[in-house]
């Protein structure tokens, strides 16, 4: 049994992938495969098209390749009507974005679906990735076989290396296994972003203000500026869907038989009001007010009372929860069946603010499992903590607390 933690910080992700890069070569920045022939039927036919967009935090980004994007499918096809589904949170991955799909893109009925995870999934385990992703790929066609999906992938710092030596890193590399798999097209929008930073003709890092003579890509390596890196993104984006436009073969979209056995089209994410909970559990919807998630967890629940619960029955392999964790978090302890109790931190180096976070307890039996989740009574030693960093704890009242902020439970 393992745990996964993600944390959706505010300036995202980077981790390195050398000790589990599994490099394929570098082909072309894109791949039509099946292409998108639903899509484009439906803009032919001046229809009412919806574009969801999966992601993490470089597509959740305002007026970044997502809107440009969007604006430009508009520009170019003005006699049919778009609408936007906007599905990215900052610093996830594509375990939670399939656990979280139905709510956030496959109930709004969409035409095609971005999926954009490269990035944050840099540090996973390959198969992990494969799982995921085809997770994604299954649950939107058991919707509706006439979906459209586009893998698109994006890069960070410890990604550039792979991509100047010709080879994808490990995310990308998992994700066009699947995509060549299911026929899913793919547009590499890091390569000609690589092209330009390798010609020296763009900066990877800096400050526009102490440079404004360079043009610069990023200022962490990471988050693309929208007037340079996010649009090199979506001009490449907006390039290959032209193309698309005539390209496109006539191939119907095919479930066949799963290519991961342990794949995610399972995962589900549910609301804590269709769980079992003790009465101290307390609203606190608006402790994600003015974040990027706010409107996608609503409700959320609090308690700081050991002897507060929330119980529920599940058929699966994986549980997890999904919360707000910050200054007043604390730690949650989780039983499952009749195993001994798992005490699991919702406190760490980052908390000087609240983010939304994630956790999962993979590797159970399959099987129908009783979990039972609870606010520890163990106090954390928050300034041991926050010193890994270099943090400090400012305001002592902030952290004196221990809550736990329930927005969702997670099963697959």
């Amino acid at each position: 049994m393992k745990f996964a933690l993600v944390s959706c910080l505010v300036l995202g992700l980077v981790f390195t992938t050398k000790s589990q890069t599994t490099p394929l070569p570098v082909g072309s920045e894109a791949i039509v495969r099946g292409g998108l022939l639903h899509f484009f039927s439906k803009i032919k036919e001046n229809k009412k098209v919806k574009v969801a967009y999966l992601g993490g935090s470089i597509t959740r980004a305002d007026k970044g390749w997502r809107d440009q994007t969007f604006e430009w499918i508009q520009k170019q096809y003005p006699s049919a009507h778009f609408e936007q589904i906007m599905a990215a949170i900052g610093g996830t991955g594509s375990d939670f974005g399939a656990h979280r799909l139905h709510r956030h893109v496959l109930q709004y009925q969409p035409d095609l679906v971005f999926v954009e995870f490269a990035v944050n999934d840099n540090s996973k385990p390959t198969n992990e990735i494969k799982e995921a992703m085809e997770g994604i790929v299954r649950q939107i066609w058991k919707q509706n076989s006439k979906i459209d999906i586009c893998f698109v992938y994006t890069f960070s710092k410890p990604q550039l290396e792979f991509y100047q030596a010709g080879n994808f890193p490990a995310s990308a590399s998992a994700m066009e296994q699947v995509a060549d798999y299911y026929q899913i097209p793919s547009i590499c929008m890091a390569l000609p972003a690589v092209k330009l930073i390798t010609e020296g003709k763009m900066l990877l890092q800096g400050k526009p203000k102490e440079q404004p003579d360079k043009m610069i890509f990023s200022e962490d390596g990471v988050h693309p500026f929208s007037e340079t890196g996010q649009k090199v993104y979506a001009e490449t984006v907006g390039r290959y869907l032209k193309q698309w436009e005539t390209t496109t073969t006539s191939q119907k979209h095919k479930l066949k038989k799963a290519m991961m056995p342990h794949n995610l089209e399972n995962a589900k994410l549910l609301s804590l009001d269709k769980i079992n909970k003790s009465k101290g559990w307390k609203r606190v919807d608006t402790s994600a007010i003015g974040r990027g998630f706010a409107s996608m967890f609503a409700p959320i629940y609090a308690s700081a009372d050991s002897s507060d619960f929330l119980q529920f029955s599940f058929k699966g392999t994986s549980v997890g929860l999904v919360d707000i964790i910050g200054p007043s978090s604390g730690q949650v302890v989780v039983w499952i069946d009749q195993d001994p109790p798992r005490y699991i931190n919702r406190f760490d180096e980052y908390c000087t603010y609240n983010r939304l976070s994630y956790t999962l307890i993979n590797g159970l039996k399959a099987g129908t499992h009783k979990v039972t989740m609870k606010v520890s009574p163990n106090q954390l030693d928050k300034a041991t903590i926050l010193q890994k960093r270099n943090n400090k704890i400012s305001d002592p009242a902030l952290y004196e607390k221990q809550f736990l902020y329930i927005g969702a439970i997670l099963e697959k």
